[in-house]
């Protein structure tokens, strides 16, 4: 017996000097092997598949700008091209971790179904009753689903969202396409029309 103990005590003794760590708790083993996703991960094969496959993209140069509004006091939004194309992957990156999460959860996402609904109170100078003119939503057509909406960086205040958004649609193909960048108008205060979209058009 005195024999059996000293040995595993030894065998201890070795096992701890040689650096091997013992589990305290099997399941504990287990849980280090599962962990949430970090920004410093690669993006998911999904992602970059559908990201590569959208179509209609803006140019890097381009810019996109939302106009101050001083009777609001909001401050001027102005957006690259290279912008807009990461919000764009940014929201293939959200569609494909919302996949994973409760309903729950994904009504906290920021990535938004968008219907390209008729604006309540429309623009004075024109623009269109709606946010973006040319986008066809028919949700008993396949071929023109509802878009997705994502924000774009609020420059000015980061913690909170900013008035742009950048829209896409999938395609008959199967891919999705970019629609435009639509933007709230600053200038309007709480009451109707307050959350209406605009079209942001690019600067060339």
């Amino acid at each position: 017996m005195r024999f059996t103990v000293a040995l595993s005590t030894a065998l201890l003794a070795a096992t701890v000097a040689s650096g091997l760590v013992i589990p305290s708790n099997g399941l504990r083993a287990r849980d280090l092997e599962v962990r949430e996703p970090t920004p410093n991960d690669p993006p998911h094969p999904n992602v970059v598949k559908a990201h590569r496959a959208t179509t209609n993209m803006p140019k890097r140069q381009d810019t996109f700008h939302v106009p101050a509004a001083p009777s609001t006091g909001k401050p001027a939004h102005t957006f690259t091209g290279t912008e807009v194309r990461k919000a764009v992957f940014d929201s293939h990156a959200e569609a494909e971790r919302i996949k994973h999460i409760s309903k729950t959860q994904q009504k906290k996402s920021p990535l938004k179904t968008f219907n390209n609904r008729p604006h309540e109170v429309p623009q004075a100078h024109g623009g269109g009753d709606r946010p973006l003119p040319h986008m066809v939503v028919d949700r008993n057509a396949p071929h023109h689903p509802p878009g997705r909406e994502y924000p774009l960086p609020n420059h000015h205040d980061p913690h909170n969202p900013g008035p742009a958004r950048v829209i896409t649609q999938q395609t008959k193909g199967g891919h999705h396409t970019f629609k435009g960048v639509i933007a709230h108008d600053q200038s309007r205060t709480p009451g109707p029309g307050y959350n209406d979209h605009f079209q942001v058009k690019p600067r060339h």
